[in-house]
């Protein structure tokens, strides 16, 4: 569960899931008034493919553009952790939350886990939304994995290929 005071900053791959998987809408009603986009997530990564779609969530206020330079501490951080090799999205999220107490949401763990681990940070993957919205009762085990097939059929990784066996996996951890 999240805290309800808790900001979620969205990665471009959980945004960009939602959009292959044909449920960007549902997004905002899994964690409502709680998406945050930062800007060089919008402008770098989907600017071009989604961004009808993203601006739309923006626009009707379903996420908040978030922007990072105003904050020394973060631009800092962030300026740091895209010299080390890392996405400029990831870093961006990453560097918020480190400082401000929020959650990533993001499927990219072979860049984010280490560093959300090391700094205390909350991270939600695609496979967490899409169980969230099941457990809200947003939408059936059907659609999840309907949602999940679509997401994979259409080039993107996920490492489950349906609800149940993300569920079964959770479970023993």
């Amino acid at each position: 569960m999240i805290d309800s005071e808790k900001k979620i900053i969205l990665d471009a791959d959980v945004i960009i899931h939602f959009c292959k998987g044909n449920l960007l809408g549902k997004l905002p009603s899994i964690y409502p008034n709680k998406l945050f986009i930062p800007s060089i997530v919008y402008k770098e990564a989907l600017s071009k493919k989604h961004a009808t779609e993203v601006s739309n969530l923006l626009s009707f206020k379903l996420a908040t553009e978030l922007e990072i330079k105003y904050d020394k501490k973060v631009f800092i951080e962030y300026n740091r952790l895209v010299k080390s090799g890392l996405g400029k999205g990831e870093s961006a999220c990453m560097a918020y939350c480190r400082y401000n107490n929020d959650v990533i949401g993001s499927s990219n763990l072979k860049d984010i886990k280490k560093y959300c681990t090391d700094n205390g940070i909350t991270y939600l993957t695609t496979m967490d939304f899409i169980n969230a919205a099941f457990e809200g009762e947003i939408l059936t085990e059907s659609e999840c994995d309907e949602f999940i097939y679509n997401v994979i059929s259409k080039g993107s990784r996920l490492p489950f290929k349906t609800l149940n066996e993300y569920r079964k996996s959770i479970k023993k951890a």
